[in-house]
């Protein structure tokens, strides 16, 4: 049964990766940035796990800051392979010549995921809404991941691409933004690791080269 599992959803990652839309997109400006964070969780129960996480961003080129975040989540592992997280996000945004503003943030949605050999597969949708200045905005975020975790190593490098769909109105399922994701989680204790990464983010209106920094601590 549980080779049954794993290849049908092996076959389903494959299949999905390759109906991800490939097409081009001419930015009209390109930005460097840089993401630095810490998130801590904690397993409260045999199925339940809280966590907690603070993040820095810059951006244009690294001259301004962009924002600070603090998100609370909690997840709950329904079945072997599958779990369903909720998120709050609370994010201070450099706004320019506005100033700084507050918005809220909420997600929630299951994650599948399921391992063969050393590899690891996962499969994640999110509901985002986004609540800022009155306004809510609301996507559809979908993440294929692949890690490579052989338990004798230090170094776990992985690959993730993520797709962001508008929900409702005229922009309905289309394409605002895509994430493409290579990094290494480097293991530095039981309870206790770091991620290093790069990340290629695009839109319509822009594109970023990302690098990113983030410490893992479980207890």
């Amino acid at each position: 049964m549980k080779n049954k599992l794993q290849n049908t959803f092996g076959c389903f990652f494959l299949v999905i990766l390759m109906l991800l839309p490939v097409r081009r997109v001419y930015a009209q400006s390109e930005d460097f940035a840089t993401w630095t964070g810490v998130k801590v969780s904690h397993k409260v129960a045999p199925r339940w796990s809280l966590s907690a996480a603070t993040e820095f961003r810059s951006k244009d080129h690294l001259r301004k800051a962009d924002r600070v975040s603090l998100n609370l989540g909690a997840s709950c592992d329904v079945l072997s392979f599958l779990k369903f997280s909720g998120i709050y996000e609370l994010h201070y945004r450099n706004r320019g010549s506005d100033g700084w503003k507050f918005r809220h943030r909420y997600l929630i949605g299951p994650q599948a995921s399921v391992k063969g050999g050393n590899f690891k597969f996962s499969l994640r949708e999110y509901f985002q809404q986004t609540i800022s200045e009155g306004e809510a905005e609301s996507r559809l975020r979908s993440r294929i991941k692949a890690e490579y975790v052989p338990t004798s190593w230090t170094l776990h490098p992985y690959f993730s691409a993520e797709l962001y769909q508008p929900i409702g109105g005229e922009a309905f399922f289309s394409i605002a933004r895509m994430r493409y994701r290579p990094g290494i989680n480097v293991r530095i204790s039981r309870k206790c690791s770091c991620d290093v990464f790069y990340c290629r983010q695009y839109e319509p209106v822009r594109s970023i080269n990302i690098v990113g920094l983030e410490f893992l601590v479980r207890f």
